[in-house]
């Protein structure tokens, strides 16, 4: 019984000193965490989950949570005031299409890969790059896209061509080369041979398929192509 109630007691302070400790803090949805917080986070949650099953005792729990709580606040006033801390701390948003053109260089940075950027473009029903603008990786992990002006909603093309109806996708986009390598699938999905992809890519002054970053069928059919090394 005494056990019991002693396991009452510490869970309640526990609790406590968390509520104090994340209203000090601030609050972020999960969405907008950076990796930093998600650490900072789940120590809190084991020296807390310590506290409650008597691996420290309360007066070492509550230390190391208010040294754990004043390190999470120095770098969150840090990187509110000092921008190179910022930069530190918080990683900058980096730009990864530009014009409609794939920065692999920039995506390699935050070790992405081509399909991980297609896959964040298709959760903002994006299937063709050469839409975009820009697009931006924040800090978050969350990507940021900025149409071109033409294809921004209401398509103004669109309207004009259609009489005010935009005109549906037939595809969701068709990846043939992906990092220098034919997708065969995609290939045969598009109806194309090897051959008719070779003399497209030669039309556009590419010579080699391995100097092609990617190339894909838009939802309209047409073929998109962002090569290696762009400037």
């Amino acid at each position: 019984m005494a056990s019991d109630f002693g396991l009452i007691i510490r869970t309640l302070i526990t609790l406590l000193c968390l509520l104090i400790i994340t209203r000090i803090l601030g609050r972020r949805t999960l969405s907008e965490l950076t990796f930093y917080d998600f650490v900072i986070g789940l120590i809190l949650g084991n020296v807390g989950a310590a506290i409650i099953t008597d691996g420290f005792s309360i007066r070492e729990g509550i230390i190391a949570l208010v040294v754990a709580a004043l390190w999470a606040l120095t770098m969150n006033v840090l990187s509110l005031k000092f921008i190179p801390a910022r930069k530190m701390i918080e990683a900058e948003p980096l730009l990864v299409i530009n014009g409609g053109k794939i920065l692999e260089g920039n995506l390699q940075k935050r070790y992405y890969n081509i399909n991980d950027l297609l896959e964040l473009l298709r959760e903002q029903e994006i299937f063709d790059p050469s839409q975009v603008e820009k697009a931006l990786i924040e800090s978050d992990g969350q990507l940021s896209v900025l149409k071109k002006p033409e294809y921004q909603s209401p398509a103004i093309k669109d309207l004009n061509n259609a009489g005010g109806q935009a005109p549906v996708s037939r595809l969701t986009g068709t990846e043939v080369i992906i990092d220098g390598k034919v997708i065969e699938q995609g290939l045969a999905k598009s109806g194309l041979t090897l051959q008719k992809l070779e003399f497209q890519l030669l039309s556009l002054g590419i010579k080699s398929v391995e100097d092609v970053m990617l190339a894909m069928f838009t939802p309209e059919g047409n073929l998109y192509v962002d090569k290696k090394n762009d400037a």
